[in-house]
């Protein structure tokens, strides 16, 4: 049984429909983008996120377009969920891209698709998804291959008392070496050698040592700072176990060159993915969002202020600061910069300043600008930091300007559901490392947390998320990146309205 307020709220409803009516117009609603299911091969949301999506309201199961305009916007929404949110390698995307096509030959025949429209569903007739995990299998099999024929040769180095000098004489075969480093080594020979002779081209094999006799009470940290012995090679023996290698250097070369063939092919089938993306999602962004015009980057940077300071060749800071003119972007921008300096000084204060000093510390700062509309401007500064080490490391640090309301927009400013919106973006990295890379080495860096997706910047109509060295991937692998549709079909319902209203459109 209903109550008085539902009556009531009933009754007011159907006034409002029938006055709508008698004034020649008809209720409005908005079209929600189509529900995206995940495929088979990701990983589920966390129950967080689950909870938001079943307590978000759900649009109707569409039956069919009524018009050519519903026809385009059911169309443009599975494209969206096709291009965006399907892995291409997954059994869903071969379903998913048969049924477009089917409503789009039916949509078209029906009411015309517009141009646009109709010439990205014929590229996705004629794109032929990449295959990278298969490609990166094979790649990971060269590396294996290489290492099981590098174990059954390991060459042994037979030149470790090169350039040495023969000291006194202890037996009738054995000699005291002092090696150029400074170290000593016994060589046993059957030549003859005088004191103070120098070593040059002699063949030598170390002596497997003897395991430690607890009982003797010989300590293993003794026996491994004792002087090594080597014996010394006859020239024909040394000659059979280096062609004795040669069979496994030939097929460890030709596993090199099989990686490196798979490594060029992988980057070029990365290539022709991320260009077909983008080219599809520069259609999809203003049927989307709507369109924006926005100023070119450099449209809004007026001059770029060079900040440095030099102590001695390898002591020193440079930095570019960009100036736009507007005093809470320049004095925050400013700022960063300042911090970055101290921390120079601080380092300098306990390492100490100028000539001769063995620790280094070298401090560059550059910056790239983004647009995203007339009031959204995206600085990432790239930070190289050396302090003396096995090398230097990369970090960055980013600004999102809300030019509306003189307001950095933070992650947390992007999203109504900031925990759903970290599940998204977790799955999505978690593809992404998997096409570039064969899968990341450090997974816990792409994990639904905030501070992991906390460097980001606003580039048209996507979001791009910066992963330095050592967050996912080792420092070899260098910096990796994440591009993210603002309109991908399960970010977009959780736009937020500040996001929104910077970025204008629809």
């Amino acid at each position: 049984m209903r109550t008085p307020a539902q009556a009531l709220g009933t009754l007011l409803g159907t006034v409002l429909i029938l006055a709508l009516a008698a004034c020649g117009l008809e209720p409005h609603t908005v079209a929600q983008p189509e529900a995206s299911p995940q495929a088979s091969t990701q990983p589920s949301a966390p129950a967080s996120a689950q909870a938001s999506a079943q307590s978000a309201p759900q649009a109707a199961e569409p039956t069919g377009p009524t018009n050519p305009a519903q026809a385009a916007a059911l169309l443009t929404a599975r494209l969206n969920t096709l291009i965006n949110d399907t892995d291409p390698e997954a059994p869903a995307h071969a379903e998913r891209r048969a049924e477009l096509l089917a409503q789009a030959d039916t949509s078209n025949k029906d009411w015309g698709l517009p141009f646009d429209l109709r010439a990205l569903v014929n590229d996705v007739r004629a794109f032929d998804a990449p295959r990278l995990r298969q490609r990166w299998r094979e790649h990971q099999q060269s590396l294996d291959g290489a290492a099981t024929e590098y174990a059954k040769a390991v060459p042994a180095t037979t030149s470790a008392l090169e350039g040495g000098r023969v000291g006194r004489r202890l037996g009738p075969a054995l000699y005291l070496v002092t090696l150029p480093g400074g170290d000593t080594a016994f060589l046993s020979t059957t030549r003859r050698y005088r004191a103070g002779a120098r070593l040059r081209g002699v063949q030598v094999e170390e002596q497997v040592r003897k395991e430690v006799d607890k009982a003797s009470g010989v300590m293993e940290t003794e026996l491994a700072e004792a002087p090594k012995t080597y014996v010394e090679l006859p020239r024909q023996e040394a000659q059979r176990r280096t062609r004795g290698r040669v069979p496994a250097l030939a097929r460890m070369d030709a596993l090199e060159k099989e990686r490196l063939r798979l490594h060029s092919v992988i980057q070029a089938e990365l290539a022709r993915l991320d260009a077909f993306t983008r080219d599809a999602n520069a259609v999809l962004g203003p049927r989307l969002l709507g369109r924006v015009e926005s100023p070119a980057p450099a449209g809004f940077i007026r001059s770029v202020k060079r900040v440095a300071k030099t102590w001695s060749k390898d002591q020193y800071y440079r930095y570019a600061l960009p100036v736009t003119g507007r005093a809470f972007v320049d004095a925050a921008l400013k700022a960063h910069l300042e911090d970055r300096r101290k921390e120079v000084q601080e380092l300098l204060r306990s390492t100490g300043v100028g000539r001769g000093r063995v620790r280094a510390n070298m401090d560059l700062v550059t910056f790239k600008a983004f647009t995203a509309s007339p009031a959204l401007l995206s600085i990432r500064f790239e930070h190289y930091r050396d302090t003396g080490g096995a090398h230097g490391n990369t970090t960055c640090a980013t600004y999102v300007f809300d030019l509306k309301r003189n307001a950095v927009l933070r992650l947390e400013n992007m999203f109504t559901d900031l925990p759903a919106a970290l599940a998204v973006l977790s799955e999505l990295a978690a593809l992404r490392m998997d096409q570039v890379m064969g899968g990341a080495p450090f997974p816990e860096g792409y994990a639904p947390k905030a501070e992991n997706f906390s460097a980001f910047v606003i580039d048209g109509d996507a979001l791009v998320f910066t992963f330095p060295p050592y967050q996912v991937a080792s420092h070899a692998q260098g910096t990796q990146t994440l591009r993210v549709p603002l309109f991908h079909p399960r970010l977009l319902p959780l736009l937020s309205a500040q996001l929104l209203e910077a970025r204008g459109g629809r």
